[in-house]
C-alpha cells in the first residue's frame, strides 16, 4: 500500500469513532426508567441457555472492528456507506430505548466456569434493559447485508462474516439477552435504514453501494 493510500485508509478509519461516541447515549439509557415492557412469548421460554453461546456473542466486538478493517481496504464506497447505516440504526434504537423500554428476564446461573463467568460479565456491565430493537442484531445484520452485497469481496470474506453474523444474532437468544421481536426489530430497521440510505446516498456518494469503486465523495473529503 502506497504512503498515501495509507494515509487516506487511516482517515477512513477515524470514522469508526463515531460509533462509539454514539455509544455514549446508551450508557444514559441503560438503566430502569419508571415504565418496563416485557416482549417475552412462550416460544422463548422453550428457548434454552447455552453458555457457550458467549463467545460470539463477546467476540461481536473484534468482529465489526475487523469487518469494517477490512471492508474500508477493499470496497471504500460500501464502507463508507455501512457507516452512514450503523449511526442511523443506532439513533433510531436510541430513540426506541428513551420511550419504550423492554425488560427481559435472565436465568439463574449455577456453577463457575470460564463461559458461565464470561456470561456473569456480560450480564454485570449489561443491565436487562433496553432490549428491543437488538443493537447486536442490528449492526451483525448490517454488516452482512453490506457483504452479501458489495463487490471485490472474496466469497471466502463472504461466507465467514455470513456465519459469524448468524451465530451473533443465534446468540442473543441463547444468552437470554433478548426476545425474538428484539430480532425482527432489528432486522425490520436495519433493512429500514438500507432502503433510506439507499434512496439518499446520491445526496453524498453520487455512486451506488455496489458499484465497487474504492473512492467517491467521501473518499475526497478525507484526503
Amino acid at each position: 500500500m502506497k504512503v498515501t493510500s495509507l494515509k487516506s485508509y487511516l482517515l477512513s478509519l477515524c470514522l469508526l469513532l463515531t460509533i462509539p461516541v454514539l455509544g455514549l447515549i446508551y450508557t444514559q439509557l441503560n438503566r430502569a426508567g419508571e415504565k418496563t415492557y416485557s416482549l417475552v412469548t412462550d416460544f422463548d421460554r422453550q428457548i434454552p441457555f447455552i453458555k457457550w453461546f458467549v463467545v460470539p456473542y463477546l467476540g461481536w466486538y473484534l468482529f465489526l472492528f475487523a469487518a469494517f478493517l477490512y471492508l474500508a481496504y477493499r470496497n471504500r464506497e460500501a464502507y463508507y456507506n455501512t457507516i452512514i447505516q450503523f449511526n442511523i440504526g443506532l439513533l433510531v434504537c436510541y430513540g426506541v430505548y428513551a420511550v419504550y423500554q423492554t425488560y427481559v428476564p435472565r436465568p439463574a446461573l449455577a456453577g463457575d466456569d470460564l463461559l458461565l463467568q464470561l456470561v456473569q460479565l456480560v450480564y454485570r456491565s449489561d443491565q436487562p434493559y433496553n432490549c428491543f430493537p437488538s443493537t447486536h442484531v442490528l449492526t451483525s445484520y448490517l454488516m452482512m447485508r453490506t457483504y452479501l452485497q458489495a463487490v471485490n469481496i472474496p466469497r471466502l470474506y463472504v461466507t465467514a462474516v455470513t456465519i459469524t453474523s448468524v451465530l451473533i444474532i443465534a446468540s442473543t437468544q441463547f444468552m437470554k439477552q433478548h426476545v425474538l421481536f428484539d430480532i425482527v426489530g432489528a432486522v425490520l430497521v436495519a433493512e429500514a435504514v438500507i432502503y433510506a440510505a439507499k434512496r439518499f446516498q446520491p445526496v453524498w456518494s453520487g455512486k451506488p453501494l455496489v458499484s465497487g469503486t474504492p473512492y467517491g465523495t467521501w473518499e475526497r473529503s478525507l484526503k
